[in-house]
């Protein structure tokens, strides 16, 4: 019987991608990371991860020089997940592109043919999907922050797969990126997570070079007591189905606002509310407003009273009455003043969030359906079930070309100068998600 790790080095290494659609939404997922890291690469965690790491030896997406390209690899993916608006592949448990996109796409990985770096990219997300589907939902829930984790493998695989690595050095690969793999979901709200994914970046990439040199490990990281067995949690499965042993890029979901994915159906309900009954609604003292969600599935939302901008992106509360006040959240919306705004003060004041004990999500964010009562001088009721962007709501041609195209605006407004990283997508050819050409 072939085992877990077998099938999982065979998909990787095979992988290419010759379907148009496969390659399409594989180049959207990269134009999405790439883009969102230009604003990212001015939050203090990327000045601050600069200031460790700067130099000349190699250079970041947003033009800045560092010491080395492990360095350029970490800095590039702290900036992608710096704002909490790069894409999420739930099934891997992890935001696999900030990892895997850094690890593949940085200097001076670019000697790289544009079809290579594309398969290496779906093979990351092929080992992300079987490995998450290893570890199961309680790997999560007991703490563990799958982007730091799953995406250490994700990387693994990509760069193990852009560098043409032999199957048993890959095995050897794995071994190793297990004793680097890490992240901890306590540290949500924190300049650490989006750490979490310059890490995991970083450990893809030494574990293939340590493992290209030589370097051995065990010869099945995934068997008795190994990753799964120490890291898992109890609803793995023992081996997944074929279909996660194939690339779906189609399965990625864009994030339309900068924050927590796990708010972003409850900014969708917001919205809908909103859309009908107007921009006002939110201003009428004699109004009040009860979220009901699926018990469990916001756990991550652990903010109540924001008192930080990260804090904000990680409240319920807050991200409703963003929604319900200006529509659209935006990157400014998470600016410290918009943190200590009276009217969303007042917002909060009026709006409760309850957990459904008929819904138990067991941790799952897409679980189930979001409940907005609003009650007092006006009286009605929104439901939501689809996560906006998620594959069950994909985001429209328009607003993902709206939220690049601001990404790198907001670039040129605090740098005076196009983004560098532009670049890349030229080269990639995925230059046509930001200039609707695609």
């Amino acid at each position: 019987m072939t085992s877990f790790l077998d099938r999982l080095v065979e998909a990787v290494l095979c992988c290419e991608v010759t379907d148009g659609d496969m390659r399409r939404l594989a180049t959207r997922a990269i134009a999405d990371t790439i883009c969102v890291a230009a604003p990212g690469a001015f939050e203090p965690v990327t000045r601050n991860t600069l200031g460790a790491y700067g130099g000349s030896v190699a250079a970041t997406w947003s033009g800045d020089g560092c010491e080395s390209l492990e360095a350029a690899v970490l800095i590039n993916a702290v900036a992608a997940h710096a704002l909490d608006f790069d894409d999420v592949y739930l099934v891997s448990l992890a935001h696999a592109s900030a990892v895997i996109v850094p690890a593949i796409v940085s200097e001076p990985l670019q000697t790289h043919a544009p079809d290579d770096v594309i398969a290496a990219f779906c093979a990351g997300m092929i080992a992300g999907r079987a490995i998450g589907q290893r570890l199961g939902q309680g790997h999560y829930n007991k703490g563990w922050h799958g982007t730091g984790t799953v995406g250490a493998f994700a990387a693994t695989a990509a760069v193990g797969r852009l560098m043409n690595i032999t199957p048993e050095r890959l095995k050897s690969a794995f071994a190793l990126c297990g004793s680097m793999s890490g992240g901890l979901r306590i540290n949500f709200g924190t300049q650490a997570k989006p750490v979490h994914a310059g890490l995991a970046a970083v450990a893809g990439l030494r574990a293939v070079r340590l493992a290209q040199a030589g370097v051995t490990g065990a010869p099945d990281v995934f068997g008795r007591n190994g990753f799964i067995d120490l890291y898992g949690g109890a609803d793995g499965v023992d081996m997944p189905e074929d279909a996660a042993f194939v690339a779906h890029p189609g399965d990625v979901s864009v994030k339309l606002y900068p924050c927590c994915y796990a708010a972003h159906r409850l900014i969708g309900v917001a919205m809908d509310a909103r859309e009908r009954l107007g921009a006002d609604i939110a201003r009428r003292a004699d109004v009040r407003f009860t979220v009901m969600v699926p018990a469990g599935s916001v756990e991550v939302l652990k903010y109540d009273w924001p008192a930080t901008e990260l804090e904000a992106k990680f409240s319920g509360p807050f991200n409703v009455a963003v929604a319900l006040l200006d529509g659209v959240p935006t990157l400014q919306s998470y600016a410290a003043e918009t943190v200590q705004r009276s009217d969303v003060a007042a917002v909060m004041q009026r709006l409760t969030v309850i957990e459904d004990e008929g819904q138990l999500s067991g941790g799952d964010i897409e679980f189930g359906k979001v409940t907005l009562q609003i009650s007092g001088g006006i009286v009605d009721r929104f439901e939501r079930a689809a996560i906006p962007g998620s594959p069950d709501d994909p985001p429209a041609p328009d607003a993902l070309r709206q939220k690049l195209r601001g990404c790198l605006r907001d670039f040129e407004q605090q740098a005076g100068k196009p983004f560098p990283g532009l670049s890349y997508l030229r080269r990639l050819g995925a230059e046509g998600w930001v200039f609707g050409l695609t």
